[in-house]
């Protein structure tokens, strides 16, 4: 039987895709290797290990069998890799890493200054990359950690250990000096020029369950707000709020350039629910070096991580008074 970890790796990313499409961008390989890999390895096992309908696949008996002994293989064989690694001399070790670069640049300098005294050769790999980019990363065995919110996935659902770093408040970001400590009610306690700044939203493109808290929360708090730009990273959403475009919904530590650096906003606290990241690995990479070095020096640089100042406004996380008569 020539079973190969390749056509393994085939199947158990799209059996955990339940997509061609979606596992052929994971493993960077076209979607026809995909396929041919599945019919070479259903040849070679003579049974069905996918069924396909229309559009969605689902695993036969034989597939569900088979993907519990396939990930175990895998892992194994990525942990051998790694361990292996080790022992080769001349060659100098690394990890790869997917973050979020308003994460990276406040939790990766003092994580990898611990990291280095007990690993100074190992070389750390940043792809600055969303969410769902990590996850795919992580199922594509592309990269080995991930750092991503737990409110911005599905996190239960997810084959990975979670270690948590660190939990930052959703802000309302404003520009600069807009003093909103005494409104009560943004349609009628402010002048028409601030007004005008609240009701141009700066959107942040989270492509994922999130967004719609986020949409509901503007619905509730600021009804007459409209989308002025919708960006892909924190960063540009900031850089507009700063140059007085108009307001953001942001995690605080965004808004944290560096250590004792930041964007030129006010953050206003929200009754949203916290932001909780979290590293993701395969459950193999808690048990081996440096993996599970580098993740604890990832939660102890989380735990030591300092929040903006939080200013408090009176109307956010509650109806304003125009929408408490319209209940009425």
């Amino acid at each position: 039987m020539a079973v190969s970890l390749t056509h393994m790796r085939a199947f158990w990313a799209v059996a955990k895709a339940r997509s061609f499409t979606r596992a052929s961008k994971q493993l960077g390989v076209a979607q026809a290797t995909i396929s041919q890999h599945i019919s070479k390895l259903e040849d070679e096992l003579g049974a069905q290990v996918l069924r396909r309908h229309g559009g969605t696949i689902d695993l036969t008996d034989a597939g569900r069998y088979l993907l519990r002994r396939v990930e175990r293989i895998l892992s194994d064989y990525d942990e051998a890799m790694d361990g292996i690694g080790q022992f080769t001399a001349g060659t100098r070790g690394m990890l790869k890493l997917g973050i979020l670069s308003s994460v990276a640049r406040n939790l990766l300098p003092e994580a990898m200054r611990s990291f280095a005294v007990s690993f100074p050769n190992v070389e750390i790999d940043v792809q600055e990359v969303p969410p769902a980019e990590t996850i795919d990363l992580l199922y594509a065995r592309r990269i080995s950690i991930g750092v991503v919110a737990s409110d911005s996935i599905a996190s239960s659902n997810l084959p990975f250990a979670q270690t948590e770093l660190f939990v930052d408040p959703y802000v309302l970001a404003v520009p600069e000096g807009l003093a909103l400590e005494a409104v009560e009610d943004p349609t009628e306690d402010v002048k028409p020029a601030v007004a005008d700044v609240l009701n141009r939203t700066i959107r942040f493109e989270y492509g994922n369950q999130h967004k719609r808290r986020i949409d509901e929360w503007y619905k509730g708090v600021l009804p007459k707000a409209r989308v002025e730009a919708t960006t892909r990273t924190y960063e540009v959403a900031l850089s507009m709020v700063q140059a007085g475009l108009g307001v953001a919904v942001v995690p605080a530590l965004a808004a944290e350039i560096g250590p004792g650096h930041g964007f030129r906003v006010d953050l206003y606290r929200t009754q949203l629910e916290d932001r909780r990241m979290a590293a993701m690995v395969p459950d193999q990479y808690l048990r081996i070096d440096p993996h599970r070095t580098f993740i604890g020096a990832l939660a102890e640089a989380g735990q030591a991580l300092e929040l903006p100042a939080i200013l408090e406004a009176p109307f956010l996380g509650r109806p304003t008074a125009r929408q408490r008569q319209s209940a009425a």
